[in-house]
């Protein structure tokens, strides 16, 4: 058991990980209602916290964190009364949050430091947590452009779970067609996301060839 918590300690993405991988898998069963959406957004944040943990970043960072996650999540309770305007805001407060942590953990992987099993776990967290931030970016574009989509469903918005589905799909160039772009706004983002996804990866083996290449290196 010990070892066990050692492990976890040294290696915090690891938890970081999991708890992502378990929220993908219960989001569809979830998220249908008013109730589910406001725990699914409340699991996301107290992961987004968790992944500040393990950054071990200044406490100050994770207050503000846990802050916007406050904000997203009455936002998302509270729609009821305050209508799209209270969505609108969880959404933004959402967004903002994910683009903090997702570049705190980019850095924190990409930085020229001795690659470690820990880091391995970030750069996999780092990659889903990019998916997670252009899914929510879509989600606001929504706001301002209702009909950026098409989808099997005409006349209404693409949920969470719709949106971080498709988003896994334009990271990994995978694109089975259920989901596309209706406007240049969208189709700008996709862009966006895909040069992203392609750069991510070319930096990561970048890094890893540049530690195995001075290793090898002649003294």
């Amino acid at each position: 058991m010990l070892r066990r918590i050692a492990y976890i300690r040294r290696n915090r993405c690891s938890v970081l990980l999991g708890m992502l991988c378990l929220l993908i898998v219960l989001s569809p069963l979830i998220g249908g209602s008013a109730v589910g959406g406001a725990v699914l957004v409340g699991a996301l944040v107290s992961i987004l916290v968790v992944a500040l943990w393990a950054l071990r970043v200044r406490r100050k960072a994770v207050l503000s964190t846990a802050l916007l996650g406050f904000i997203a999540v009455d936002a998302v309770a509270l729609r009821g009364i305050g209508g799209s305007l209270l969505v609108n805001v969880s959404i933004v407060a959402m967004t903002v949050t994910l683009l903090i942590v997702t570049v705190a953990l980019l850095k924190y992987v990409l930085d020229w430091h001795v690659i470690t099993v820990d880091k391995v776990f970030g750069a996999i967290c780092a990659y889903v947590l990019i998916a997670f931030t252009f899914a929510s970016l879509f989600a606001l574009l929504q706001v301002f452009e209702p009909d950026a989509f098409a989808h099997n469903q005409p006349g209404s918005h693409l949920t969470w779970v719709d949106l971080m589905y498709f988003s896994f799909t334009v990271l990994t160039s995978t694109g089975f067609g259920e989901i596309t772009p209706r406007t240049g706004m969208a189709r700008s983002l996709i862009i966006l996301e895909q040069i992203v996804g392609v750069m991510y990866v070319a930096f990561l083996v970048a890094r890893l060839a540049n530690l195995y290449g001075s290793k090898r290196a002649p003294k």
